[in-house]
């Protein structure tokens, strides 16, 4: 999941030591010849950015001969950086970015290389990627400009040692919600992560919102206005203060103060497989999920030389290659963005359910502009 922060390329290159030798100055002879990528990382947690020190870089180097430099930073910062980027001189290669990133990207216009199904001799592994992921991601056209690195799974999670018999429906949870009162988890729906957006994306939508419509529409709507007027009858039984991020709603759930709230499965269940969560944490599908609120996507800016490009793709087709999909899915409970999970072994969904059972009871983000405006204005329908 996304942790974003402000940055500089000075400053953030400068906490990469921990990464081995393919990411500090001073490579060994055969190391310096390979060539390298630069990757700027806008959508991971710490659970992957781990994932990417441990697992993913150190095979890049030992499978492909290429060097990675590994960079965590910010959607809206790099958007603005690329504005100056000249040809052949990105400061990046490789972006991994969250899916609201590549939507805006998008709609300002950066430049990013097509990609689907442009690129499919150079990276034959797209040939795996979802028909039905890639054309359009928030309700944006993609154009090729993305390929689906993970998918992403909300559901509800909550502390079994409090909630024994966990709501099955958004109805449920919100008629229920006395029993929870002031232990309901919730991110803020303006930071950085947007777990808050999407809890309250999955609310407006079960309680009547039409989001395939135009916000202008939207907005006007009587079932518009009564959502809201529902969700602030619930935000009154939230934990306080509402978290202004993942630790934070994390730390909430340690101390005991909030049982149950709606995140991340891949995030969450890793989080209490590293002592981070209650190891009494569970999650279960309420009847409306988000699907894909923290999908990651790989793009390249355009401005990048032939050369760059060239080695940017090897990595891609690493990326998404069967072995490296299967490798988060058993290890981080994260579901591959390409078709790899049905080549998965039954072990692969003891602790999580299958994609097809995933997806049964859940709905794409589909609409920008509804998600600016929670983003945006979120926090004044929260009772105070």
């Amino acid at each position: 999941m996304s942790m974003e922060r402000g940055f500089s390329r000075r400053h953030l290159l400068a906490g990469a030591s921990g990464f081995g030798a393919a990411m500090v100055a001073g490579l060994p002879r055969a190391e310096a010849a390979m060539p390298t990528v630069d990757v700027v990382d806008t959508v991971s947690g710490p659970n992957f950015q781990a994932f990417w020190k441990s697992i993913l870089i150190p095979r890049i180097r030992k499978e492909l001969g290429i060097n990675v430099r590994y960079t965590v930073g910010s959607g809206p910062t790099l958007q603005l950086q690329m504005k100056s980027w000249s040809q052949g001189h990105p400061e990046f290669s490789l972006l991994f970015i969250k899916g609201l990133d590549l939507s805006n990207m998008i709609v300002s216009g950066a430049a990013l290389e097509p990609l689907y199904p442009m690129q499919k001799a150079a990276i034959p592994n797209e040939s795996m990627e979802p028909a039905a992921f890639m054309d359009a991601n928030n309700g944006v056209k993609l154009d090729g400009k993305g390929l689906l690195f993970w998918r992403a799974q909300f559901d509800l999670i909550y502390n079994a040692k409090f909630v024994k018999n966990p709501p099955k429906t958004w109805k449920e949870f919100f008629d229920r919600r006395k029993e929870f009162h002031g232990h309901i988890g919730l991110i803020r729906p303006d930071a950085g992560s947007g777990g808050g957006r999407a809890f309250i994306y999955s609310f407006l939508t079960a309680f009547g919102v039409d989001f395939s419509k135009p916000f202008a529409e939207i907005e006007k709507s009587a079932a518009w206005k009564d959502a809201w007027a529902k969700f602030k009858l619930f935000s009154a039984d939230l934990a306080q203060p509402v978290a202004s991020s993942p630790p934070v709603m994390f730390h909430q759930f340690q101390t005991e103060q909030v049982w149950i709230s709606v995140y991340a499965q891949d995030y969450s269940l890793w989080s209490a497989s590293q002592g981070q969560l209650p190891p009494t944490l569970k999650a279960s599908p309420l009847d409306v999920n988000i699907v894909g609120a923290s999908n990651a996507w790989l793009s390249v800016p355009a401005v990048a030389s032939a050369a760059q490009k060239a080695a940017a793709y090897k990595v891609m087709n690493f990326l998404i290659s069967p072995a490296a999909q299967l490798k988060m899915l058993e290890t981080m409970y994260q579901y591959p963005g390409t078709d790899a999970w049905k080549q998965a072994p039954a072990s692969a969904w003891t602790k999580i359910p299958t994609v097809g059972a995933a997806e049964a009871h859940g709905i794409r983000i589909t609409n920008l502009d509804a998600v600016t405006y929670i983003q945006k204005h979120g926090m004044e329908h929260i009772a105070g």
